[in-house]
Order: structure tokens, then sequence, then C-alpha cells
């Protein structure tokens, strides 16, 4: 099944087309890598497909349904996609309490709640940091978070920028292991942007490169 169909979509900004894409489809259950330098138009590709960003023109479809950014479906769309910053902020708490933010928004009862950021934590490699203040964590660390506090949200797809990008060799390895785990375990679509080729082959299932806002 096809994830997102992109047609001819355009996003300019002052007069500057930053993305300028005839023809994307990505599919469902992959890991898809989108590759490309600093400029390629990666970021604001990744914040249309979280429904965040609005194209200038063109059309997108997410699971072969059209997305119409003027109609009111906007937000039940935004619920099944969660987007991970390079630089993600924490809330000035613990580390448990992050990753139970998005749980207790949706109603979830206590025990259930417990039992979700204790699983979380432990896919991440986070469990032991579970009473640590988050705002004290490396880069790796509140990357891990992240990730954690998404999961928590029950998404259908998870996008990631630059998840490795200011990480230590250590962390990096254990997100790329995670990334595996969420495709393979948590069976969720997984679009991460990278600048490494290698890494982007050795993770994803298709690669997209772009190139001065173009698919090449």
């Amino acid at each position: 099944m096809m994830l997102y169909e992109l047609r001819r979509l355009k996003k300019v900004y002052d007069n500057r087309t930053v993305l300028d894409i005839e023809d994307l489809t990505l599919e469902k259950g992959q890991v898809t890598g989108l590759l490309g330098p600093n400029g390629a138009g990666k970021t604001t590709l990744l914040k249309i497909l979280t429904f965040i960003l609005e194209p200038s023109s063109g059309e997108i479809r997410f699971k072969g349904k059209r997305v119409d950014f003027a109609g009111g479906n906007l937000i039940d769309l935004r619920r099944k996609v969660v987007l991970v910053q390079q630089q993600p902020i924490l809330f000035t708490s613990t580390v448990a309490n992050n990753v139970v933010f998005p749980l207790r928004i949706r109603k979830i009862e206590k025990t259930e709640r417990e039992h979700l950021v204790e699983e979380l934590l432990e896919l991440v490699g986070m469990l032991s940091f579970r009473d640590a203040m988050a705002h004290r964590l490396s880069g790796g660390e509140t990357q891990r978070v992240a990730i954690a506090r998404a999961l928590a949200c029950f998404p259908e797809v998870i996008l990631m920028d630059e998840p490795t990008a200011n990480v230590d060799v250590e962390n990096q390895i254990v997100i790329e292991r995670i990334i595996g785990e969420i495709n393979q375990k948590k069976e969720i679509s997984v679009i991460f942007t990278t600048h490494n080729m290698i890494q982007a082959s050795r993770l994803a299932e298709k690669t997209v490169f772009l190139f001065e806002g173009r698919v090449a």
C-alpha cells in the first residue's frame, strides 16, 4: 500500500522554489531515507509529510486519500504521523515525565501509562535514566528520549530529521538499532533524513536523493 503519493508538488518561499517534486511515492511499512546536502529541501519535505507545512501547489495523498490543507481533517492526520526534530526540546522535568505526557493527553489509565513508559524507555535503552532530569542529558540521550516520546503518540509514521547528526558514535549505533526496531517490532513506517549515504543504504529499503529541491 502506498503511504504517500506526491504529484507536481512545489514549495516556494519569497519567489524561491525550495521544493519541486514531479512524482514521488513512499510505501507503507518501509524505512525510507531522504538523502541530500544542506539546502536540498529535506526538512521542508518532512514538514509537508507531517502536514505542518502546506505546499504552494500540487497534490499530496496519504494512504490513497487527497490531503486537503484547507479542510478540517488535518488534526486527524497529524495524530497518525510524528516528527522528531534534529535538536528536540524536552520538558524541564524527568525523562519519565517527558514520555508520559502524550499518554496523559490521550487519557490512558495510570497503570497502563506506567507500563508503556517502561516499555518505550526500554526500547530506546533509556530505562535507567527514567528519573534523570531530561535537560541534563547528552545530545544522543535527548534524541533517544524524544523518540520514546514520539512513540507514545502511537503514530503510524515516524519522521526523523537527521537523527544522528549531533550524537557520538555510541549513540549513533543505538539510534540506528532503534530505527530498525521501530519498523520491525512496532510496524511503524520510518522516514529519516541524512547526509550519510552509507547510513542510508544500511538502514533504508528505499533511498530518495534530493538536490536543489528535486528528486535526483
